[in-house]
């Protein structure tokens, strides 16, 4: 079995942990990425550049490479991506290629953060209120239901690139004037927590669920992290992919307030501090190459050593 990882990145490590257990079973892990000086491209078996995902190409080039290198299964690592090749979801799998992705109106649900508001809310599952425009939220600042400073972000936006904090109706109407496509949230205060997830693809349920406070983060990624066991959490998270239904590695955000927790984001692919459930014994690779050969996963939601710190440190390499 050979799987392909698009968009690889800075992410030697998750490669690395690929790598391990494909060679098992004798198969192997091919990377591609657009930046031929991408550092995960390295680390694995064979490696591809490719034209950027908005090349009018670069699905061509992905069905080329999962001939080339006989691929089983596809995953992306980044966001942007995720809606381009699950709309190419049903036409890979007539090949026998899984692409290890929820289906299209989940990751659409996911990426836009004004709908995974609007699903949060009608499912009665707690999040934080979002607003499209300033309108609204003016009338909500007279009501005093929410307060500066507010958080304004891209509707689309992935690893905290374009957050703003700002303080007056002035500085929102900088981003009404330029018609940029910005949602507004009050900022919220309260422990970060970050919960990783895998839901099997013959079960739909999760078998996976590793809590873990974030302590440090840097660049939208968890930098530190302390493990936790909460079944408050982990009942709302069940929840939550109970009502989704997505498929695969999942990546979600939330915050504890004085109020309870409240989801915040939901990414449907490897998180950046996935490496501390791995570490942990929560083997999500493990369960892709046993849902790629047609096996179901048993549950190992709570098989995890709580107070356990992940630090990620710097490391280098010369091309």
């Amino acid at each position: 079995m050979n799987i392909l990882l698009c968009s690889v990145g800075r992410r030697v490590k998750l490669v690395e942990y690929f790598k391990k257990e494909l060679q098992k079973i004798n198969g192997k892990v091919v990377v591609i990425d657009c930046d031929p000086n991408a550092a995960a491209l390295h680390h694995a078996d064979f490696y591809e550049v490719v034209p950027p995902i908005d090349n009018p190409e670069y699905i061509h080039h992905i069905k080329y490479l999962c001939n080339k290198y006989k691929i089983r299964g596809v995953l992306s690592l980044i966001d942007p991506e995720l809606p381009l090749l699950a709309s190419y979801k049903q036409e890979f799998e007539k090949e026998g290629i899984h692409l290890m992705i929820s289906d299209k109106d989940i990751v659409d649900i996911c990426y836009d953060k004004d709908k995974t508001y609007k699903f949060l809310q009608a499912n009665h599952i707690p999040t934080i209120p979002t607003y499209v425009g300033i309108d609204r939220v003016r009338e909500d600042l007279k009501k005093c239901k929410i307060n500066f400073p507010l958080i304004v972000k891209p509707k689309n936006g992935s690893a905290s690139v374009g957050i703003h904090r700002v303080t007056s109706i002035e500085e929102l109407r900088v981003f009404q004037d330029n018609q940029l496509d910005y949602i507004v949230q009050p900022l919220i205060t309260g422990d970060e927590m970050g919960v990783d997830c895998y839901i099997d693809l013959h079960t739909k349920k999760a078998v996976n669920i590793f809590i873990k406070q974030k302590l440090k983060m840097r660049a939208g990624e968890t930098d530190k992290s302390i493990s936790v066991k909460d079944p408050v959490l982990k009942q709302m998270i069940e929840k939550l992919i109970g009502t989704l239904k997505p498929i695969g590695p999942i990546d979600i955000d939330c915050f504890k307030t004085d109020e309870g927790y409240i989801i915040s984001e939901i990414n449907p692919r490897f998180g950046g501090g996935y490496l501390h459930a791995h570490e942990s014994g929560q083997n999500f690779i493990k369960n892709i190459i046993n849902n790629i050969n047609g096996s179901p996963n048993s549950q190992h939601e709570n098989d995890y050593t709580e107070g356990t710190i992940m630090v990620k440190y710097d490391h280098f390499m010369i091309l």
